[in-house]
């Protein structure tokens, strides 16, 4: 039969998932073997793809799950992540302790402790990524969540790195994405990054729990895990939690069309249009339970909203884009709430270079952006993106405008070849002073305007308002 085409290459996955996925497929006449075999070749998030379409893949899979799941472990998670594997599958305990009503001061001791088996773990060699056979379906699971979070982070990046697909005008939450061809480093780094990223929610969501007093306390720990990382890792580590900024703006924006969509067909069914003053809209949303969608949210809270939803963990944000519009309308909204005087520190950012105290020579040192040569693609040293977005070439210096462009275009993962082949490392590069938290494009939390400012411009049936709610 030719078992040689199911060879664990990346090259090979695409076309297999195409076959897997067709329905002119027949599996039925493939031996046991052949399909254990077509299951070992794929990673955990295309394993539950593949068993969704298919019932014999499906069964055969839960006749030989123990055994697949480890090997798709094994062969898809990065050697380099597995101390912060081994510690994100350790954080999971958290929300089930959280869930079940143990007392704060208990669950402060489990993280005191995670803590320390992390920095064990960091000082320990990882020939072989060991997990009990209980919590394999855990991380199998966080494995496939990861992935599809690459998927979408890879394919918003990719926009801004060719100059022949159009970027797009907003990010889009959809899981329609392709699965993304990386790079043996671009997988390390990028599965780093999300690992850690987890773990530090996990910190966040029992910070946000804690009193004034246990708050300072409990900080160090929360600014200890982030510290212990260098200067090049912790800016991959921003690169995620930036993209989670956006992912959380965009499912925002998904309620703010379905509301506006629901005002304006409940408009046009009525066959009537009913004008609201400009200066009541706001009071009308507010006394309807939506102030969501006021601009004084998106001044004043967002922020903070954003960060609660980036503390519920990465299984959790991934969950809420696959939700139908009348679920996540109502997680937005009850989130939200919950969200109200939530505490939490998220390094988004370190401030703008201050350029009016530089020279013009610096100042054209740090506006430029010089190539630099790219003798190998490392994990152990600074990304390449950031090395050829530098006239510093022994180390990362995070506070120069240029690498706060590249950050935020993602270039922070891309390796050498991607970088070559992109067409944007031909000199001079000039670059923006300084930078947002947000994705290049977008200068701030959003893009457009609210949807109480939308409304100045419309006509719609007040009434409509609170039926949403209900809805």
């Amino acid at each position: 039969m030719g078992l040689r085409l199911f060879e664990r290459k990346v090259d090979h996955k695409p076309s297999l998932r195409r076959i897997l996925m067709s329905s002119t497929m027949a599996l039925d006449g493939l031996s046991t073997e052949i399909l254990l075999n077509i299951l070992e070749c794929l990673t955990p998030l295309d394993i539950l793809c593949a068993v969704r379409a298919s019932s014999l893949l499906y069964r055969t899979f839960n006749a030989y799950k123990h055994h697949l799941i480890r090997h798709a472990l094994r062969e898809s998670i990065h050697p380099t992540c597995r101390a912060d594997v081994l510690t994100a599958l350790d954080a999971q305990k958290i929300p089930r302790l959280l869930k079940s009503g143990e007392p704060i001061t208990k669950v402060k001791l489990e993280c005191f402790s995670l803590f320390s088996n992390d920095r064990t773990r960091r000082r320990q060699s990882h020939d072989e990524l060991k997990v009990n056979t209980d919590n394999l379906d855990i991380l199998f699971n966080l494995q496939a969540d990861i992935e599809r979070l690459i998927d979408a982070y890879c394919d918003w990046t990719l926009g801004n790195l060719s100059h022949y697909r159009e970027k797009p005008a907003q990010y889009h939450t959809t899981t329609g994405h392709p699965r993304s061809n990386l790079s043996p480093t671009e997988v390390g780094r990028l599965q780093r990054a999300f690992y850690r990223c987890e773990v530090y929610t996990r910190f966040q969501r029992v910070l946000s729990l804690l009193d004034k007093g246990g708050t300072l306390n409990f900080s160090q720990i929360v600014l200890s895990f982030v510290s212990q990382f260098t200067l090049y890792e912790f800016e991959e580590f921003v690169c995620v939690q930036q993209f989670l900024a956006q992912f959380i703006r965009s499912l925002c924006e998904r309620v703010e069309d379905d509301f506006l969509s629901h005002l304006l067909s409940s408009t046009a069914g009525a066959g009537a249009e009913q004008e609201t003053e400009p200066e009541k809209i706001s009071q009308l949303l507010d006394d309807s339970g939506l102030s969501f969608f006021t601009k004084s949210y998106r001044d004043k809270h967002h922020s903070s909203h954003m960060k609660y939803l980036i503390s519920c963990g990465l299984p959790y944000i991934l969950h809420l884009s696959l939700m139908e519009p009348p679920k996540l309308k109502r997680a937005i909204l009850k989130s939200y709430m919950d969200s109200q005087g939530f505490a939490g520190t998220v390094f988004f950012s370190q401030g703008a270079l201050d350029l009016e105290s530089c020279d013009e020579k610096q100042r054209e040192v740090f506006l430029r952006g010089m190539i630099v040569d790219i003798p190998d693609d490392r994990l152990d040293g600074p990304n390449l993106g950031w090395k050829w977005g530098t006239s510093f070439q022994d180390f990362v210096k995070s506070d120069s405008p240029a690498l706060y462009d590249l950050r935020d275009r993602g270039y922070v993962f891309w390796d050498r070849e991607r970088l070559q082949q992109s067409g944007m490392v031909d000199e001079p590069f000039v670059v923006c002073v300084g930078a947002n938290y947000l994705p290049s494009g977008h200068h701030g939390p959003f893009v457009g305007l609210s949807v109480a400012e939308r409304l100045d411009d419309l006509k719609f049936d007040a009434e409509a308002v609170s039926k949403w709610k209900s809805l």
